[in-house]
């Protein structure tokens, strides 16, 4: 897939939330860079004033590599609701890809397809 490719299907994900009325406000940043890199930010506020906040740096030469990312969702008060990244951790999870859960808990999983994640989000309405 290509950069361009990714970033479309991408924006076709978030713009699902405003299809379907849940979107108060989208600001998506997109910072393309040379050698195929990109800095996606974005941040939704929701119809029920939560807000999703997503970060992104990939590096798209040979293929997609998300060298970085956090896809968070939180309430309106900003508590964490669920939130998927690959950030190394202090202990050493043992796994790069994980979720974290409202409860403190963190699992081995993998970023879903954004518009799986998006439904995800959209659940929590």
């Amino acid at each position: 897939m290509l950069l361009n490719e990714y970033l479309n299907r991408f924006r076709k994900g978030i713009q699902k939330i405003e299809d379907y009325g849940y979107a108060d406000s989208i600001d998506i940043r997109e910072e393309i860079r040379a050698n195929k890199q990109a800095i996606l930010n974005v941040k939704v506020v929701l119809i029920n004033q939560s807000v999703l906040h997503i970060k992104e740096y990939l590096d798209a030469k040979y293929r997609i590599n998300r060298v970085s990312y956090a896809y968070q969702y939180q309430d309106r008060t900003g508590r964490m609701i669920f939130r998927y990244d690959n950030a190394a951790h202090r202990p050493v999870l043992g796994f790069n890809e994980h979720k974290h859960s409202s409860d403190g808990t963190i699992y081995e999983a993998a970023l879903p397809d954004i518009f799986d994640f998006v439904d995800e989000v959209i659940s929590h309405l």
